[in-house]
C-alpha cells in the first residue's frame, strides 16, 4: 500500500463578503475595494486588472473575457461579454499547417508553421478586456473608476516576486519570449529566466521582482482619461505602430469597434436552482448541456457518493457534450449553431437513453485521432431535428483537422455583504499569450487566434470578426433570484468539467465552499479519462471506463493540476458568504 499526501486548502468567509482569485495581490485588491464602500463590482474588477499585471503566465489586459454579475436587487444575472475575437484582416487560410508534426503544445492535426497561431504578432485578437472590465464597473460598480485602478497601478511598479511556477512558465516558454524584445525586457533577467527561491526564501533569499513600469504608466493614463485612450487615442496610436512594426493584423477599425455586449445571460434551469452562463462561444454551452444530460439520467437525484456508475455515466455526458462541441460549435454571428437543440430536454433524453443502454460514448481511443480532430469533421449526433426553426439544410462541416485550444486563464469570484455576486473569466488564450510586449505601452498580445480551428470549413475556423470558442465557462446559481454560487476555474478545456462538478458538489451533495473545491474530480474531454488519485479505485471498478483510465497525482507540486482549478464564492442561506479555491493551486480566499 503506498501512502498519499492529504491537501486540503481551507476556505474564507468575512461580514461584507468574500472574494476567491488565482493570486493574492488580486484578492486583495478586491478586498480593499469592499472595505472601501465598494461592491462585488468595483472588488471584481479591481482583481482582475491587477491579474493582468502579475500573472502575465495567465493573462493580460490585452486579452479576452467574461463577466457574470448577479444583481439582488430585482434577481436578474447579467453577462458581460468582451470575448475573444479575430481582427477583419483575418481569413480561413491566413496560416500554413505544417504537416511534419502531429502535435504541438496540446495542439491536433492542425499544427501551423512556426506555430504562428498560437504564437507572435500574428496570434493576437482584438484586445478587449479593459473594454469589457471598464463597461461592467461604469454600469455596476460604485467606486470611482481610477480607485479600482489604483492596485493595478501599483502592482505594475513595484513588481510582482517571480515564484518557481512563474520561472517554469518562463522557462517552458523561453524560446518564445527571446524573440521579442519587449517580452525579453518585461519578463526575463538579462535575457534569461530569473533563478528564484525554489527552496524557499528563508533558504535563499527574496525572489527577484518583476517590475513593468511602462505597463503602470499606461494605467494612470487610463486612469486619467479613461479607457477610451486605450481604443481610440494616443494609447492605441502606439499600440498600432508596433502592431505594423511586427507585421500583425490589428488595424484602428478592429479597436475602434470594440464594444462589450451587456446582456442577459444564458440560463438553465437544474434540479431547484438556475444556472446561469455566458452566451457568446465559450465553454458555457457545453457546460449547460453536461447538466442537461445529467438531469436526464437521475430524473429523480443522482448518486451522492462517488459510486463507479456515477463515474462512469459522468464521464459519458461529458464525452457526448464534448463530440457535439467539437463539431457543432461556433460564432452564431457566422455559422448555424443548434444551441436550442443541444440544450433541449428531448435531446438530452436521447443521450441519456443512450447511456443507460450501455451504448458506447462518441469518444477516440489513445492513439488514435484526437477528440477535437476526429469530431471535427464527423457528427457524434443529429442534434437538427430538436432545433425550433433550424435551417432547411443543415451545415456540413469537413475540415481536415482541428486545433484544440489554447491553455492560460484566470478567475474571480466574489459575492458582497448585500448578495451582488460576480463570477469572471479572463485569459491570454496561452501561456505568456502571444509572448509579444509592445513596448510602448507595456501591453502583452494576447494569442485569441489559436482557439480557431486552422483549417477551413469547420464551424469554428476563421473569418474576419469571428469569435473563436473560447474555454471559458464562468457560472452563477441563484435559487428563486437569491445568490447561491459564483463558480469558474482556470484551466483550458478541463473548465468545463471542473466547473460542472462544482455545481453538482454544491446542488447535489450538499457541499459547502471547502468541500466542493477539495472533492476529488474526473476529466472527460479528451480520449483518456484524467481522475483524481483519490477516485482511481473507484473507476477501475467500471469496465467501460478502467481502460481509459489515467490517474492524476495528487503530490502537491504547486505550479497547477491537470484537472483545473475552480474558484469560488457561495452564500448560505443565513447570509453567510464563503470563499474557497482550490488547493492544488495558488490561489487565495479572502473574507472582507
Amino acid at each position: 500500500m503506498q501512502s498519499a499526501q492529504i491537501i486540503r486548502k481551507t476556505a474564507a468567509q468575512g461580514a461584507n463578503g468574500a472574494v476567491a482569485a488565482a493570486r493574492l495581490a488580486s484578492a486583495e485588491a478586491a478586498q480593499a475595494m469592499i472595505d472601501g464602500g465598494g461592491n462585488a463590482v468595483d472588488a471584481a474588477v479591481a482583481a482582475a486588472l491587477v491579474a493582468g499585471v502579475v500573472e502575465p503566465m495567465e493573462t493580460t489586459l490585452g486579452g479576452s473575457g467574461f463577466m457574470l454579475i448577479g444583481t439582488p436587487d430585482d434577481g436578474r444575472v447579467h453577462s458581460v461579454e468582451f470575448g475573444p475575437r479575430a481582427p477583419q484582416r483575418a481569413r480561413p487560410d491566413m496560416y500554413k499547417i505544417d504537416t511534419t508534426r502531429n502535435i504541438d503544445r496540446g495542439l491536433g492535426i492542425s499544427v501551423v508553421m512556426n506555430d504562428e497561431n498560437v504564437q507572435g504578432i500574428t496570434s493576437a485578437g482584438v484586445p478587449a478586456t479593459l473594454r469589457g472590465l471598464a463597461a461592467a464597473h461604469e454600469r455596476f460598480g460604485l467606486l470611482p473608476f481610477a480607485k479600482v485602478l489604483g492596485p493595478a497601478i501599483d502592482a505594475a511598479h513595484n513588481g510582482f516576486a517571480a515564484d518557481p511556477y512563474y520561472a517554469l512558465e518562463a522557462l517552458a516558454n523561453f524560446d518564445a519570449l527571446r524573440l521579442d524584445p519587449g517580452a525579453v525586457a518585461t519578463y526575463l533577467t538579462d535575457g534569461q529566466v530569473a533563478a528564484v527561491p525554489h527552496l524557499g526564501t528563508a533558504s535563499l533569499g527574496a525572489a527577484p521582482m518583476i517590475r513593468q513600469p511602462v505597463l503602470g504608466r499606461t494605467l494612470e493614463l487610463i486612469a486619467a482619461k479613461g479607457v477610451d485612450a486605450f481604443y481610440d487615442g494616443e494609447l492605441s496610436a502606439q499600440l498600432l505602430t508596433t502592431v505594423r512594426e511586427l507585421g500583425g493584423l490589428l488595424e484602428a477599425a478592429d479597436l475602434q469597434s470594440c464594444r462589450p455586449v451587456i446582456t442577459e445571460a444564458r440560463r438553465l434551469r437544474f434540479r431547484d436552482v438556475d444556472v446561469w452562463a455566458p452566451n457568446a462561444p465559450c465553454g458555457a454551452l457545453t457546460q449547460l448541456q453536461m447538466l442537461q444530460i445529467w438531469q436526464s439520467l437521475y430524473p429523480e437525484g443522482a448518486p451522492i457518493d462517488e459510486t463507479p456508475e456515477r463515474l462512469q455515466h459522468l464521464a459519458e455526458a461529458s464525452w457526448h457534450a464534448f463530440a457535439d462541441r467539437y463539431h457543432w460549435l461556433g460564432d452564431t454571428d457566422f455559422v448555424p449553431v443548434p444551441e436550442q437543440a443541444l440544450l433541449s430536454s428531448a435531446y438530452a433524453d436521447k443521450i441519456a437513453a443512450a447511456i443507460r443502454a450501455g451504448h458506447p460514448a462518441p469518444r477516440t481511443h489513445p492513439g488514435q485521432a484526437s477528440p477535437w480532430n476526429h469530431f471535427a469533421s464527423h457528427a457524434a449526433h443529429d442534434p437538427w431535428p430538436f432545433q425550433p426553426d433550424g435551417p432547411a439544410t443543415p451545415p456540413t462541416w469537413a475540415p481536415r483537422g482541428a486545433t484544440e485550444p489554447t491553455a492560460g486563464t484566470t478567475h474571480i469570484s466574489v459575492i458582497d455583504r448585500n448578495g451582488m455576486s460576480v463570477s469572471m473569466t479572463h485569459t491570454a488564450a496561452n501561456h505568456f499569450g502571444a509572448k509579444v510586449v509592445c513596448p510602448r505601452t507595456g501591453i502583452l498580445f494576447d494569442a485569441a487566434m489559436g482557439w480557431f480551428n486552422a483549417m477551413p470549413n469547420a464551424a469554428n475556423s476563421i473569418a474576419g470578426g469571428k469569435r473563436p470558442l473560447a474555454n471559458m465557462g464562468p457560472m452563477l446559481l441563484t435559487r428563486e433570484g437569491a445568490p447561491v454560487a459564483a463558480i469558474g476555474a482556470p484551466g483550458g478545456r478541463r473548465i468545463i468539467s471542473a466547473v460542472v462538478q462544482i455545481a453538482l458538489n454544491l446542488v447535489e451533495r450538499g457541499m459547502d465552499a471547502e468541500e466542493a473545491v477539495n472533492a476529488p474530480r474526473i476529466d472527460a474531454s479528451g480520449s483518456e479519462l484524467l481522475a483524481s488519485e483519490r477516485l482511481t479505485a473507484t473507476c477501475r471498478k467500471s469496465a467501460a471506463i478502467a481502460e481509459l483510465l489515467r490517474p492524476v497525482d495528487e503530490q502537491h507540486a504547486g505550479f497547477g493540476y491537470e484537472l483545473a482549478r475552480p474558484i469560488m464564492a457561495i452564500r448560505k442561506p443565513d447570509g453567510t458568504v464563503q470563499a474557497a479555491a482550490d488547493p492544488f493551486s495558488r490561489g487565495y480566499a479572502l473574507g472582507c
